[in-house]
């Protein structure tokens, strides 16, 4: 069951109107190298102004260069398929503010929190992918901040890297630090790192980040576009304008990879917010999100782009009914999307915090979310025909065939962080159950990398304290 919200007219419209944008108004591309491949391939360029205009026809002929599906390997050897039959999760593992559980309030990153999440997302299965924001940690208040914090993440996963670097130099530490981890093997033939190519709305690709679209392609990485629109300020101040203009962003980075090196993999990524007019501040998990991410995955796949979707969220740090009710309805949007990978579990708080309890409850929402997708089968049907005719009137079901048949399988949904005791001195509240798994999952937990590796990353790491 897939959660359509653009019918086909809607999806046609969405299209054409790209097509005008990229081809009138183009997109402002500060690059020389970039306008100079754009208009060997049949761009119209104005290189002083720097705009890059994409015509109808090199446009289709670029996006259909992009593999609709495409693999991603792990440092321990696992391939995954994007765009194929499964659906994979990526977890992020920081942010400015942790949801503290003891205080219930937010606080700043430390090392135990770098450490604690990264091993939850290395044991949570539907976890194919991680990202490390690059944010200090509280322990150390010098410029090795973050480098302590990427160095315990990297020792505590062997998941599919999500590299959202915020420099050059932060990539190169990147491809230096794939090395190692690739153990041997030639990074740009294993796939080991997305790599996250920012625009800025509206309509502009800055020189940083199409250094990192060349190098992301040198090395056939995956790409994943930052496009983050603000309805209001950077956007158009409505649903579908927001929409229109982050397709466009997507189309044309889409393009540009293609341009770079053909064939090479595209993620198709969104995440528009909405900007309060009154106050100016920024709300990236409103529901209008909802509508948002439906829609996107309708064009990423409208183009044969494999897509992704943020599937978690909510606007308020508080472990409350608002922080479920939007979770919960974020995690279906995206889930029923038919998106390829489902993007941020453990994110909360205006995509500014999270804690483990949340990565712990995104799991369970998504249980949620395939449960209900799954609908109502009639599969036991002609069974429960014969249990009715064969208990009859008055009688019960405790030791009727069907139920011992069905009492351990999935029939019903069960999931062991929900409260489902319906009683009151034995219930548990969610987050309390969430944040017990979060310490059986990290209770004892060692590094699943190789020794050889661990050493090398340590060394790595000293090199760059001293």
């Amino acid at each position: 069951m897939e959660l359509n919200v653009l019918n086909e007219k809607s999806i046609v419209d969405f299209q054409k109107m790209t097509e005008d944008l990229l081809e009138k108004t183009g997109f402002c591309v500060n690059d020389k190298k970039l306008l100079k491949l754009a208009s060997k391939a049949g761009a119209i360029v104005d290189e002083s102004a720097e705009v890059i205009r994409l015509p109808r026809e090199l446009l289709k002929e670029l996006l259909s260069l992009i593999p609709p599906s495409y693999e991603i390997t792990t440092a321990d050897g696992k391939v995954y398929t994007v765009g194929g039959k499964e659906q994979l999760c990526s977890a992020i593992v920081t942010d400015p503010w942790i949801i503290d559980y003891n205080t219930r309030t937010p606080r700043k990153p430390c090392l135990d929190d770098i450490r604690k999440h990264t091993a939850i997302a290395q044991k949570l299965d539907e976890v194919a992918a991680i990202s490390l924001m690059e944010y200090p940690v509280t322990d150390f208040n010098d410029k090795t901040s973050f480098a302590r914090a990427l160095e315990t993440h990297l020792l505590n996963h062997t998941k599919h890297y999500f590299v959202f670097a915020g420099s050059i130099q932060s990539y190169e530490r990147w491809i230096e630090l794939g090395t190692i981890l690739s153990q041997g093997k030639e990074l740009s033939k294993n796939r080991l790192m997305t790599v996250a190519v920012g625009i800025v709305s509206p309509l502009r690709l800055t020189e940083m980040n199409v250094k990192l679209l060349f190098e992301a392609t040198s090395n056939n990485f995956a790409v994943i576009p930052t496009i983050c629109p603000m309805a209001g300020t950077t956007s158009p101040y409505s649903k579908d304008g927001t929409l229109l203009l982050g397709n466009a962003e997507n189309i044309f980075l889409a393009a540009m990879t293609q341009i770079i090196n053909p064939g090479n993999p595209f993620l198709y990524a969104f995440g528009p917010s909405r900007s309060n007019m009154r106050t100016g501040h920024d709300m990236y998990y409103t529901m209008d999100k909802v509508l948002w991410k439906a829609a996107a995955t309708q064009l990423a796949k409208s183009y044969g782009i494999p897509a992704a979707a943020e599937c978690g969220g909510t606007m308020t740090w508080r472990y409350d009914q608002q922080n479920g009710a939007e979770g919960m309805l974020f995690m279906l949007a995206a889930q029923n999307s038919g998106s390829d990978f489902l993007c941020g579990i453990g994110s909360c708080f205006n995509a500014m915090g999270m804690s483990a309890e949340m990565m712990i409850i995104h799991s369970a929402w998504l249980d949620a979310s395939k449960f209900l997708s799954s609908g109502i089968s009639t599969n036991n049907l002609s069974k429960s025909v014969k249990s009715i005719f064969d208990v009859g009137h008055g009688g019960n079901y405790i030791i009727d065939d069907l139920t011992l048949e069905n009492l351990r399988t999935k029939e019903f949904f069960d999931q062991e962080i929900y409260d489902s005791t319906g009683g009151y001195e034995d219930s548990r509240s969610i987050i309390d159950n969430a944040h017990t798994k979060a310490e059986e999952l990290t209770s004892g937990f060692e590094s699943p990398l190789p020794d050889k590796v661990r050493d090398e990353l340590r060394k790595y790491f000293e090199n760059i304290y001293r």
